[in-house]
């Protein structure tokens, strides 16, 4: 729900309840608020039903959905159903107010949910309905939302009374949280939306570039626009889609959204865009993603992949060799020089795991160092070389968090994420060197995609981690260290030694300064590899990163791509 702090005053009743509050911060376990308790305070001559209903409204709003939940006669359902529909609201605070008791016992049932018996008509004796014996209140609703907007609504709740062992417990329903939410259906606090613009004014939209329609939606009501009154919309939404559920109703918070004639320029060059788009045509589900090195603005984020649009920021794939160059920068780190020995043998073996090269290193080749192993790819070189050096098991993940700002969430201007992994780090420590050789080159457990490989490539462009960024100027969360710039100029002349001595010919004469690294990953036991292509042009501070799945050598699929887009885009 965000930052908050709250306060739960439960009004003084007939039934003789007292004063409640509770409050909660931005942690996911609510605290009190100072000076309060978040137990239920009730006279002496509350009912066992009042103080149910209290209870659970307290725990409600202090945050503590378990515990609401478990006053409930669905403690499984109601705990994650109530935590769920107030993180897509995300109110700043909320109010919670208990009002007067509806009915006495023996009426008849709630209109809290569906299926509860109408009230004033008595269930039939065969079929005796458990809310006949209810007892019903109403109580009020305020969320609170930034600018001071505030949503206040009535709502009702039914309490079973308490029989034999069983404690009185609150009945749940989804409509309990709002009468008219249904099972199905969300609350979703809409801002105003504009459109969004290139970083040359040029209008944006989905239907013209599928591969960032969603973030398109998202950029749209990211950033608050100047000359613009507060205003949101409380939508009921479908619980699946997250789309607003047609013929439902929207309540107008603040001002009518007033944004005509207003627009949100991104860093998306529209150019760059079409051009990366247009180079994957040719290529079936791929991704590419062009940085600008110097800001970490994103020039385009390009997909050809019917079943994940999103392919190029939401991949979690091996990189395979393409992660040499963070393997070849924690070498460096550690003293290692470019001429220095890096055995290409034909195989290398650590612990019982045995590591091979591709076919066409299949044989190794003799007199290998750091500079001529990168340029060929020699994945047996960089086992070695890593295993013959001592690097510490975390050493690829720290170097990739302290100079690359991976394993760390990036806020694009949309949120945060931690991106191209299916848990919280791209790089996990190894656990044993037989994983650590495997991460040398790239497989292990490692997961990237061509938004996190790109910013790799932008990173030695100019020697500095800079995350990369939708909005201009937007100031991002994660943050790395410089390179040595020892480390970084040798980085740039290995790259440039890949283009013009090694594996990646595809992408020769397109620029003089253009630097690369080929990768080929294996995605299973079964499929053909992936193709990966990473690229980075420091007089033209232009990054780039290529993924065609099981697409086959880096220079095979992603180079071309790679290739076809700085052609079309005027960058070579």
């Amino acid at each position: 729900m965000g930052s908050r702090r709250t306060l739960l005053a439960i009004a003084a009743l007939a039934t003789s309840l007292a004063v409640v509050t509770a409050g909660c911060s931005g942690s996911s376990k609510p605290k009190p608020a100072a000076n309060s308790g978040s137990q239920t305070a009730t006279s002496a001559g509350a009912s066992p039903t009042d103080t149910a209903a209290a209870a659970f409204l307290a725990a409600w709003q202090s945050g503590d959905y378990t515990k609401a939940g478990a006053l409930t006669d669905l403690p499984d359902k109601a705990g994650p159903r109530l935590k769920a529909v107030m993180e897509s609201l995300a109110p700043k605070s909320i109010v919670l107010k208990l009002g007067s008791q509806m009915n006495a016992p023996s009426s008849a049932g709630s209109a809290t949910g569906s299926g509860a018996a109408t009230p004033g008509t008595p269930s039939s004796p065969a079929t005796p309905n458990p809310l006949d014996n209810a007892v019903h209140y109403d109580f009020s609703v305020t969320d609170t939302f930034d600018d001071g907007l505030t949503w206040a609504y009535n709502s009702t709740l039914a309490v079973l009374p308490p029989t034999g062992n069983n404690p009185a417990l609150v009945h749940f329903a989804s409509a309990l949280i709002n009468p008219q939410l249904s099972a199905a259906s969300n609350l979703k606090a809409v801002p105003p939306s504009v459109p969004v613009a290139d970083r040359n004014g040029v209008p944006l939209s989905g239907k013209d570039h599928p591969s960032i329609a969603s973030l398109l939606t998202k950029l749209a009501i990211s950033k608050p626009q100047n000359g613009t009154q507060a205003s949101l919309q409380i939508q009921f939404v479908d619980n699946n889609t997250g789309l607003q559920i047609p013929g439902s109703n929207t309540i107008q918070l603040g001002a009518p959204n007033s944004t005509s004639g207003l627009q949100l320029g991104s860093t998306i060059d529209s150019k760059i865009q079409t051009a990366a788009e247009n180079a994957l045509q040719a290529y079936p589900n791929s991704g590419m993603v062009v940085i600008k090195p110097s800001t970490g603005e994103i020039l385009a984020i390009a997909t050809n992949n019917k079943n994940n649009t999103k392919m190029a920021y939401t991949a979690t794939r091996a990189p395979g060799s393409t992660f040499k160059t963070v393997t070849a920068t924690a070498l460096m780190l550690g003293g290692m020089q470019l001429t220095d020995s890096a055995d290409c043998t034909p195989t290398a073996q650590v612990g019982t795991e045995v590591y091979h090269n591709d076919e066409g290193l299949k044989n190794g080749f003799s007199g290998a160092n750091l500079l001529s192993a990168y340029e060929m790819s020699c994945n047996t070189s960089f086992v070695n070389a890593t295993i013959g050096h001592n690097l510490a098991l975390d050493s690829l993940s720290k170097t990739v968090h302290d100079y690359y700002g991976m394993d760390q969430p990036w806020d694009l201007g949309v949120g945060q994420a931690t991106y191209c992994t299916a848990g919280n780090l791209q790089v996990p420590p190894a656990d044993t060197h037989s994983l650590l050789a495997a991460s040398a080159f790239g497989q292990g457990k490692i997961t990237m995609c061509p938004l996190t490989m790109a910013s790799i490539a932008a990173t030695v462009a100019t020697g500095q981690f800079h995350q990369p960024v939708l909005i201009p100027g937007f100031q991002a969360p994660a943050k790395a260290q410089p390179l040595p710039a020892n480390v970084d100029q040798n980085l740039q002349t290995m790259m440039r030694g890949v283009i013009t001595n090694g594996t990646a010919t595809s992408l020769q004469n397109i620029s003089p300064t253009l630097g690369a690294k080929t990768g080929s990953a294996e995605p299973n036991a079964t499929d053909p590899t992936d193709s990966w292509m990473i690229a980075m042009d420091p007089k033209n501070d232009i990054a780039v990163s290529a993924l065609v799945l099981n697409g086959g050598f880096g220079n095979s699929a992603a180079g071309p791509a790679i290739a076809a887009m700085m052609k079309a885009a005027g960058l070579s």
